[in-house]
């Protein structure tokens, strides 16, 4: 198969499986999960008392729990939306009075195989992103980077989330960006009175 029909059956896919709404929500989520849960390794380990002898077990920490979350998205969006998709086959072969055709078939199961894709990867991306300044500063310093990194990370998706339903950005954004305030917070709060 050529590039030009290989494209123009992606797009039929995704037009008879409507996933680009389903793939942006997984996204989010994904992207959403990996960033929080990052966060809280990397706060929980500082506030522990990780000091420059444990950047190896931080990254090492940090990098598993980002593949396990990874693997977990993945696995259960692929899942959900095989069940999902089969349901709605179902669902149009009872009201067609027909089987649908392998086409439609193909769709679904590309739909599940892509929203489980981008579900996986986007954690992946979100946790790996704030483990960058560990490479290149000390512990302390890495993790205020990381916090940083973590809302700037927060705030774009909040602002492109914004955007496509034409409120105010800066304000979905925040919102965004706070659930990760709040929860560095916490964590910091939290650190002492846990030792």
């Amino acid at each position: 198969m050529d590039l030009h029909a290989w494209r123009r059956r992606i797009r039929d896919y995704r037009d008879i499986t409507n996933v680009g709404p389903i793939i942006r929500r997984y996204f989010v989520i994904g992207a959403f999960d990996g960033a929080l849960t990052i966060l809280g390794v990397i706060v929980g380990a500082t506030v522990a008392g990780a000091t420059e002898d444990h950047r190896g077990i931080l990254l090492l920490t940090s990098v598993s729990a980002a593949i396990g979350l990874s693997v977990s998205s993945a696995v259960g969006a692929y899942e959900a939306e095989r069940i999902e998709k089969k349901l709605d086959q179902w669902t149009l072969e009872r009201a067609m009075l027909s089987k649908m055709s392998e086409e439609h078939k193909d769709a679904f199961r590309f739909a599940a195989i892509l929203s489980a894709t981008v579900h996986g990867i986007a954690p992946l991306i979100a946790a790996l992103l704030p483990l960058v300044p560990f490479l290149f500063l000390d512990i302390r310093t890495a993790t205020l980077a990381a916090i940083v990194v973590t809302l700037g990370l927060l705030f774009a998706i909040g602002a492109y989330l914004g955007s496509l339903v034409r409120e105010r950005f800066f304000f979905t954004a925040f919102r965004f960006a706070a659930a990760g305030l709040a929860t560095a917070l916490v964590l910091l709060l939290l650190g002492p009175a846990a030792l």
